[in-house]
C-alpha cells in the first residue's frame, strides 16, 4: 500500500509545481527535491512490498516512508485550504480576488500572510525531506531490485470491460453435500420431522465455500416453497443472543426492530414463529457457549414441526455443540478437477481455444498450489483474467510468494498474489476495507465516499471522483476480493461483503493503520501509528477510554457502532487530521462547536441521530465533501454559512425537521447529491433561483414548496431543464391550490417546470391541478420509466400519450380514471402497476387493465371498498406477481385467475374473507391451484 502513498504525494507535489504557487512562498526547491527523492524511491517498492513479508527491517523502512508519505499529504492540504478558504464567497457572494488573479484554486496567496505561511510551510517541508533523504539512504542497504510500473495490469484498465457486478452461484464438487442438506431439511425419521428446531451443520475451514453452499440451499426453489419463513443472520465471532434474535425478527419482517431488551424480542420473535414451519441460517458461528445458545434457541421451540436450523461453521465442536452432531456435513477440499474449474472459469472464459490450450498446461500447475480451496482458485483466476500472455502467467508460477507458505496471520498465497496484483490505487481502498468489522455489509455508496475523502481517488477523463470509485469497487467485487453482491431494482450494486480470508488479508497488509477495537480494549493498539479506526464501544468505557484513544493524534477516519452515546467536547482538538468522521446512528444530541477546527474534514455522517442544529462553525470545514443528515428528524435548520463549504458535493437531508435552505446554496456549484430542495418563502430559505447553477446534480431530487415559486419568470429561473444528470425528480407541494386562480397558476408554474430529458422516474405529489404538464406526454420526456400520482385529488385523467416505455405506474390515493369512465392511455410496455389508498374504489372499470399485455406485477392496496376484480384479468398473460393488501370487502377471485399460467407468486394480507376462501380446502382454492407460492393472512 506504500506505494499508492508515494504515487499520491508526486502527484500532490506535480500539481503545486505546476501551479507556480510554491515560488510566491521560496520552497521551490524543496518541493522539488522531495518530489524527486520519492520518484527515486518508488521504482524500489514492488521489491520492497515483497521482501516485507519476510524481512523486518524492510517492514519497519516502509512504515517510516509511509510516515512521511503521510505528512507531506497534510502539509499540502493544509496549504490547500488556505488557498480554498480565499476563493470562498463572501457574504455579497464574491471571493477575496477576481477571476483574473486566480489562476486555480492554489493562487491567491495574497490572502495569506506571506510571512507566516513562508515559515511554516517552509519549515516543515525541509524537515520531511530531511527524513525522507534518510529513508533514500537506508534503502541502499536493502540491495532492493528496482523495477519500472507494472504494465501488466495498467491502473486505467480499471472497469473498462463490461462485466457482471453480481458472482455467479457457480459451484462445483458440492452437489451431493446439497442434496443430503436439502433431503435432511425437506424429509428425515418421524422423530427430526417433529424436533423443533432441527439443526444440521455445514463444517469446514475457511475458504471452503460453506457461505456459497448455504445460499444455494436457501435460494433453493423447493425449499423456498417448503417453508413459512425464512430468516439468515450472520453471527460471526460475537455469539450475541440479543443482537442476533433482534436480527432474526429484522430478517422476518423486512423492518427496523426498536426492541432493545432480550425478554420483549424474544417474545416478539415467539410469536412471529407461532406454528410457522420456518428455516433459518446461522451463519459462520465461531465460538459456543451453552447458556447463550439455549438462551437463544428458546422462541424456536414456537415453530411448527419440520423447522429447520443450518449452521455454519469451521469447527466440529461448535456444531456437536449445537446439536448436529448426527447431521453434521463436512466440507472437504475440491479435488483437482472441480478447483480447475473454478480456476478456469475465472481466467479464461472469454479466451479463444487456442488460447485456453497454450495456457492450461501452466494453469493447471498454478491450481495445484491453491490447496483445493475454491476462494483461493477463485480469486487467484480473477486475477489472472488480466494476465494476457504465457510468459505473465509463468511470473505468478515462479513468484516467491508461493514459496512462503501460510504467511503472517496464516494469509493464503494465492490470495497474497491476487492482492500484489492490484495497481497501487485499488490496493489502497482494497486495504481500507478493513476497516469495517468482519461479516458486516460494505455498502458500495459509503465506501466511494470514504475513499474520495482519504485522497484515494482522482478524477479519470470525463469521470467524476465517484464513478471512478464506482469502477473501483466493482473491480474488486469482478476479482473476488468483495462478494455476496446485493442490487438494487436496477441491478445496480448496494452492497458487498469481504470474505474472512480476505479481510485477514487486508488486515495483515494495513498493519496498525486499520483497526476494528472496542473502547475498552484500545490499549492493545499502536496508538502512534493508527489512522483508521471503526470503534466499537463498550458498555463500562467512560471518559479514561477516551482520553486513551486522543493519543492516536494521526487519525484520519474515525467510525463507530451504534452503542456510543456522546462525543467528548475536545475530540475534535485531538484529532485534527480527521478526514473521515461517522458518528450516524448513535445518540448523539449535540455537536461541539469544536468541529470546525477540523480543517482536513471531508466526510461527516451524523445520520439517525438526535441532533437538532448544528453549530455554526460547520461551515469553517471548507475541505467538507459529504454531509449526512437523513433521518435526524428533530434537526430544523442548518448552518447559515454554507454558502462558503465550496467543496460540498455530497448533502444528505431525507427525512429530517428542516424546514428551509439557507440562502447561499445556489453557491455549492460542486453538489452532486442533494436529496431535498425546499422552496423558501417571503421571508425565510433560499429560493427558487438558487437552484440555476446546481447543474452537476445527480440522482434523486425531491422539490418541497413549490407553491412558493409565485410565477411562470420565477419557475424559469431554476432552469430545471439543464440539470441533465438527475434521473429521479419528485415535486411536492405543501400547500393545495385553492381557488380557480390559484389552480391555474399552480399548472402554469408546473408547466415551466420541465425537467431534462433524462429523467428516468417522476413523481407528483399534492398537486393541485386539474391536468399534467404536456411535457409528461411523448416525445418531450423519452426516457420515462416510471411515474408516481400521490395524494392529487383534482387530478382526473392521465395524458393519452404517455411515454411509451413507461414500464411503471403508480396511482396513490388517487382516483386518475380507475373507475370514471374516463379513458385511460395504452401503455404497451408498463410491467408494473401499484394502485394504493383509492379509499372510494368499488370496481375497475372501462376494460383498460386487460389491455396491459405486458403486466408482470398488479399491487392493489389499501382500497376498502372494493369488492371485485375483473374479468380482464384474464387477459394479463404475462402477470407473475399478484399482491392484495388490505381489501377487506374483496370477497372472492375471478374465475378467470385460473387461466394465468405464468402467475407465480400470490400474496394477500388483511383480506380475511378472501384469504380463508383461498386456503387449502376454501371455496376459491381450485383457482389458484397452479401457482406456486401463495403467501395468505396478515403482513
Amino acid at each position: 500500500m506504500v506505494d499508492s502513498l508515494v504515487s499520491l504525494a508526486i502527484e500532490k507535489l506535480a500539481k503545486v509545481v505546476e501551479d507556480e504557487v510554491v515560488s510566491l512562498v521560496g520552497v521551490t526547491n524543496e518541493i522539488k527535491r522531495l518530489s524527486s527523492t520519492f520518484t527515486s524511491i518508488q521504482a524500489v517498492l514492488k521489491d520492497a512490498e515483497t521482501q516485507r513479508l519476510k524481512n523486518e527491517a524492510v517492514k519497519d523502512w516502509l512504515e517510516k516512508l509511509k510516515d512521511v508519505a503521510y505528512d507531506v499529504d497534510d502539509i499540502l492540504d493544509e496549504w490547500m485550504t488556505e488557498a480554498l478558504k480565499s476563493q470562498a464567497p463572501d457574504e455579497d457572494g464574491v471571493s477575496c480576488f477576481s477571476k483574473k488573479k486566480v489562476r486555480s484554486f492554489l493562487s491567491p496567496v495574497n490572502c495569506f500572510n506571506h510571512v507566516v505561511l513562508r515559515h511554516k510551510i517552509g519549515s516543515r517541508i525541509k524537515e520531511v525531506r530531511g527524513r525522507l533523504d534518510d529513508i533514500e539512504k537506508e534503502k541502499n542497504r536493502f540491495n532492493f531490485i528496482t523495477r519500472g510500473v507494472d504494465s501488466e495490469v495498467r491502473e486505467g484498465e480499471i472497469g473498462d470491460r463490461e462485466t457482471s457486478s453480481l458472482p455467479d452461484p457457480f459451484i462445483v464438487g458440492r452437489e451431493g453435500v446439497k442434496k443430503k442438506v436439502i433431503d435432511l431439511m425437506l424429509g428425515g425419521s418421524s422423530r427430526e420431522v417433529n424436533e423443533v428446531p432441527f439443526v444440521i451443520s455445514i463444517v469446514g475451514m475457511g475458504g471452503l465455500g460453506k457461505t456459497t453452499l448455504a445460499q444455494l440451499i436457501y435460494n433453493d426453489k423447493i425449499v423456498e416453497g417448503h417453508f413459512d419463513m425464512r430468516m439468515w443472520v450472520c453471527v460471526s465471532e460475537d455469539f450475541d443472543v440479543k443482537r442476533i434474535t433482534k436480527s432474526i425478527i429484522e430478517c422476518a419482517t423486512w423492518k427496523v426492530c426498536e426492541l432493545s431488551d432480550l425478554d420483549p424480542l424474544q417474545r416478539s420473535l415467539c410469536d412471529m414463529l407461532q406454528a410457522k414451519r420456518f428455516l433459518l441460517v446461522l451463519d459462520d458461528v465461531w465460538r459456543h457457549d451453552n447458556k447463550k445458545w439455549n438462551d437463544l434457541r428458546r422462541p424456536f421451540q414456537a415453530g411448527a414441526p419440520g423447522s429447520r436450523i443450518i449452521v455454519t461453521t469451521r469447527s466440529e465442536d461448535v456444531a456437536s455443540r449445537m446439536g448436529s452432531t448426527d447431521h453434521m456435513q463436512k466440507l472437504d477440499v475440491l479435488s483437482h478437477e472441480d478447483c480447475w474449474s473454478v480456476f478456469s472459469r475465472e481466467a479464461l472464459e472469454h479466451r479463444s481455444a487456442e488460447e485456453r490450450s497454450d495456457l492450461e498446461e501452466i494453469g493447471r500447475k498454478i491450481v495445484n498450489k491453491c490447496g483445493g480451496l475454491p476462494l483461493a482458485a477463485k480469486t487467484i483466476g480473477s486475477a489472472m483474467r488480466s494476465r494476457k500472455t504465457r510468459r505473465q502467467w509463468e511470473l505468478v508460477l515462479e513468484s516467491e510468494i508461493w514459496n512462503s507458505g501460510d504467511i503472517v496471520g496464516g494469509i493464503l498465497p494465492a490470495l497474497l498474489l491476487s492482492y500484489h496484483d492490484l495497481p497501487p490505487t485499488l490496493k489502497q481502498c482494497f486495504v481500507y476495507c478493513s476497516i469495517f468489522p468482519k461479516d458486516s455489509w460494505i455498502m458500495k455508496d459509503r465506501i466511494v465516499k470514504l475513499w474520495v475523502a482519504q485522497g484515494f481517488i482522482c478524477s479519470r477523463g470525463s469521470l467524476d471522483m465517484e464513478e471512478t470509485g464506482g469502477l473501483y469497487f466493482d473491480d474488486l467485487l469482478r476479482r473476488s476480493l468483495l462478494q455476496d453482491a446485493e442490487l438494487d431494482d436496477d441491478n445496480n450494486v448496494l452492497k458487498c461483503k469481504m470474505h474472512d480470508l480476505v479481510h485477514d488479508l487486508a488486515q495483515s497488509v494495513a498493519g496498525s493503520e486499520c483497526s476494528v477495537v472496542e473502547m475498552r480494549k484500545q490499549s492493545s493498539l499502536n496508538l502512534n501509528n493508527l489512522r483508521h479506526l471503526f470503534l466499537i464501544d463498550s458498555d463500562d468505557a467512560g471518559d479514561r477510554d477516551w482520553a486513551t484513544l486522543y493519543k492516536a493524534q494521526k487519525l484520519r477516519t474515525l467510525l463507530r457502532d451504534s452503542r456510543i452515546s456522546r462525543v467528548p467536547n475536545n475530540l475534535f482538538h485531538h484529532f485534527r487530521h480527521l478526514r473521515a468522521l461517522d458518528l450516524s446512528h448513535t445518540s448523539i444530541q449535540k455537536l461541539p462547536p469544536t468541529v470546525g477546527n477540523l480543517k482536513h474534514l471531508r466526510f461527516l455522517d451524523l445520520s439517525v441521530t438526535k441532533i437538532e442544529e448544528l453549530p455554526e462553525e460547520v461551515s469553517n470545514c471548507r475541505n467538507l465533501q459529504t454531509l449526512r443528515l437523513n433521518s435526524c428528524h428533530g434537526l430544523r435548520k442548518l448552518p447559515r454559512g454554507m454558502g462558503k463549504m465550496i467543496s460540498l458535493r455530497h448533502l444528505e437531508i431525507e427525512f429530517t425537521g428542516i424546514k428551509y435552505l439557507p440562502q447561499g446554496i445556489g453557491k455549492l456549484s460542486s453538489l452532486r447529491t442533494l436529496t431535498k430542495f425546499i422552496v423558501g418563502g417571503d421571508d425565510e430559505g433560499c429560493k427558487w433561483g438558487e437552484l440555476k447553477h446546481l447543474n452537476h446534480l445527480q440522482g434523486s431530487l425531491l422539490i418541497t414548496g413549490l407553491e412558493n415559486v409565485r410565477s411562470r419568470d420565477e419557475a424559469m429561473e431554476g432552469e430545471l431543464n439543464k440539470k441533465q444528470y438527475l434521473h429521479t425528480l419528485s415535486f411536492k407541494y405543501d400547500d393545495e391550490a385553492s381557488g380557480d386562480d390559484e389552480q391555474k397558476r399552480t399548472e402554469e408554474v408546473l408547466e415551466i417546470l420541465q425537467p431534462h430529458r433524462n429523467l428516468k422516474e417522476l413523481e407528483i405529489e399534492s398537486y393541485g391541478g386539474s391536468k399534467l404538464p404536456k411535457w409528461t406526454e411523448d416525445p418531450v420526456m423519452p426516457s420515462l420509466l416510471e411515474l408516481q400520482i400521490d395524494e392529487c385529488p383534482k387530478l382526473k385523467e392521465l395524458p393519452s400519450n404517455l411515454p411509451p416505455l413507461l414500464q411503471k405506474l403508480t396511482l396513490y390515493g388517487s382516483d386518475v380514471g380507475m373507475s370514471s369512465g374516463v379513458p385511460l392511455p395504452v401503455l404497451p410496455n408498463l410491467n408494473h402497476l401499484k394502485i394504493s389508498y383509492n379509499r372510494e374504489l368499488t370496481s375497475f372499470s372501462c376494460g383498460w387493465l386487460g389491455q396491459l399485455k405486458a403486466l408482470q406485477t398488479l399491487d392493489i392496496y389499501g382500497c376498502p371498498k372494493l369488492r371485485s376484480l375483473p374479468v380482464e384479468l384474464q387477459h394479463l398473460t404475462m402477470l407473475q406477481q399478484l399482491e392484495i393488501w388490505w381489501c377487506p370487502e374483496l370477497r372472492s377471485l375471478p374465475e378467470e385467475l385460473q387461466h394465468l399460467t405464468m402467475l407465480q407468486k400470490l400474496n394477500i394480507w388483511e383480506c380475511p374473507v378472501l384469504a380463508e376462501r383461498c386456503r387449502e380446502g376454501g371455496e376459491d382454492r381450485y383457482k389458484i391451484a397452479h401457482i406456486p407460492n401463495i403467501r395468505l393472512g396478515r403482513r
